[in-house]
């Protein structure tokens, strides 16, 4: 997920348009690579959001809300200080690179006109937010890059700002013309990409679709090949205003006109902004909601590989007990043939009266006859304890993996915001993980209710983790109400509260429907009554079994209109 030149360009265009001459109210860091600037544009409140996150770095107005630290971090402070009540003058591309500036005018203490730049830098990891002054010396930045750090793209405080150093010029150039007129046949695709900025592949390949020139072409180009080229990039220096503008979102990419190269699912927005306000907040969440639970994630990986391994072990033992009965038969044998064996012997030869067949039975000389026999009972009776310890232990190492398969499944699904306290307590409990111990006498939180349903008149509840399904199934619910759960899956525990009346099938259905909601395609779901549900023995919470059921085909639907606020 990135964005080229042409694209920004065209998001610069649009929220200059937007927010020239918008003062501004508020500045917070809700993240430590994020800013948001609340201003007032045109009798309009906006947040114009801007992320130097490596994973979806972007700048465009949002309606998104995020929760602000308590304190303030520095580089917010710093804004604060420069550019409460400024007025945000311009927005543009800086120096044919990707990157926007946006001009402040503000007051100094001395109530003088004071000029401030904030130079983001949209570049995926190479990404930065940069505040400077009107001589672009550097006052703070999100990342600092040293001398040694940044490739000659130094970030430091009272450093004068510079741009990453590109060694291509911008296709808009008279330079890059000359570049790409120079192609002397072969990889015309590669050789825009080597010798032009600002245009990524997908725009190049757009480009040569809509100029109708091949992509592998066995010679220079022609002068009409090279008017064609020369009238798209013309028509690109404008976009925002050419008749074929269009802004639109095809896979994971914003493009400012419909690319016929460009594979993926297309959705048209109005404009730009309302199209990286799309892409990139959701983006943003995902990546956002995936790093808050990597350390969880990571207990919980390592709790399945350690799971998985006792397991094995498990079975590998077993294996070792399958030919116990052996022993025992070795044993008896001796004791058969106890007068037959001499201290001092190595060996009994013997006939098995099992299989009538003669055996040879090691024998230890340190030892008795009895002394031999004895040897090989306990080693029997040994093998026979471990078998029936192993088993027991076999059968709790698998439901705890069927366990750590539901844990995986709620990480998987958890909604960003979502606490995670109950998961954290699941783990800690189970020795994969340990909580950060808060000084002081902290109170505990109040435990997150279920999801709740209004389907025509009856109530409905979805679980949100084992210990919920744990306490909706075994203490909200009573015997007479219907349980829900997908087939042979990890899932939420769903129960319609009947409060003794007969529950319809339309309501089963649309209960069923939200119980396959995390499925993520049609499943099978299972549903009976509560009173068949029992608690799996020696399972773990949340860990059923059920009798007596029925199950019905649903489609995942989580029906919004019908959760209750």
């Amino acid at each position: 997920m990135g964005s080229d030149f042409l694209a920004l360009s065209a998001l610069a265009d649009e929220l200059n348009s937007a927010l020239s001459g918008a003062r501004i109210d508020k500045i917070v860091q809700p993240e430590a690579d994020e800013i948001r600037l609340f201003l007032r544009a045109g009798g309009r409140n906006e947040c114009l959001v801007a992320s130097c996150n490596a994973g979806a770095p972007r700048l465009h107005l949002t309606s998104e809300r995020k929760t602000n630290p308590v304190t303030a971090p520095g580089f917010c402070m710093l804004l604060r200080k420069y550019l409460s009540v400024s007025v945000l003058e311009e927005i543009g591309m800086w120096r044919g690179d990707r990157i926007v500036f946006l001009r402040f005018d503000a007051r100094t203490e001395m109530r003088d006109h004071a000029t401030f730049y904030l130079f983001i830098e949209i570049m995926n990891r190479y990404s930065n937010i940069v505040f400077t002054d009107a001589d672009l010396v550097i006052l703070d930045a999100v990342k600092h890059l040293g001398f040694d750090d940044g490739g000659g793209h130094v970030v430091l405080r009272g450093v004068k700002y510079a741009p990453p150093e590109q060694p291509k010029p911008n296709f808009l150039t008279a330079e890059a013309r000359e570049r790409t007129d120079a192609f002397q046949g072969g990889d015309l695709h590669r050789h825009i990409l080597n010798s032009v900025s600002g245009l990524s592949g997908a725009t190049v390949s757009e480009l040569l679709l809509r100029a109708g020139i091949d992509a592998d072409l066995p010679r220079p180009l022609n002068e009409e090949e090279k008017e064609r080229l020369h009238t798209l990039f013309d028509a690109l220096a404008d976009v925002t205003h050419a008749p074929f503008y269009s802004p639109c979102i095809i896979g994971r990419e914003v493009y400012p006109f419909p690319y016929a190269a460009a594979k993926g699912e297309r959705k048209d927005l109005d404009d730009i902004v309302s199209a990286y306000d799309a892409l990139y907040t959701a983006a943003d969440r995902e990546l956002r909601n995936k790093a808050r639970l990597k350390t969880l994630t990571t207990a919980v990986k390592h709790l399945r590989s350690r799971t998985e391994k006792n397991i094995a072990i498990d079975r590998e033992r077993l294996a070792e007990c399958e030919n116990m009965d052996r022993y025992r038969i070795m044993g008896e044998l001796v004791v058969a043939n106890i007068y037959r064996i001499k201290k001092g012997d190595t060996v009994l030869n013997c006939t098995d009266y099992y299989t009538g067949e003669e055996r040879e039975i090691p024998l230890d000389e340190r030892l008795t006859p009895s002394g031999n026999s004895a040897a090989y009972y306990n080693r029997y009776n040994k093998l026979k304890r471990t078998k029936e310890f192993t088993e027991k232990k076999l059968a709790a190492d698998l439901l705890l993996l069927e366990y750590v398969g539901s844990l995986e499944a709620e990480l998987a699904s958890l909604p960003y915001d979502a606490p995670t306290a109950a998961i954290e307590e699941e783990l800690e409990k189970l020795g994969a993980y340990k909580r950060k111990k808060q000084g002081g006498k902290v109170r505990r939180e109040k435990a997150e209710p279920p999801y709740e349903y209004d389907v025509n008149g009856f109530t409905v509840l979805k679980g949100k983790n084992n210990l919920q399904n744990e306490e909706l199934t075994f203490r909200i619910a009573s015997s007479s109400d219907v349980w829900l759960h997908l087939k042979n899956s990890h899932g939420a525990h769903v129960v319609v509260l009947a409060e003794g009346k007969p529950v319809p099938e339309d309501v089963i259905a649309r209960a069923a429907e939200i119980a396959a909601a995390s499925a993520g395609a049609t499943s099978e779901v299972d549903y009976t009554l509560r009173r068949f549900v029992k608690r799996r023995p020696g399972g773990h919470p949340g860990q059923v079994i059920y009798t007596d059921f029925k199950t019905v085909l649903a489609r995942p639907d989580h029906h919004p209109e019908l959760l209750k606020k």
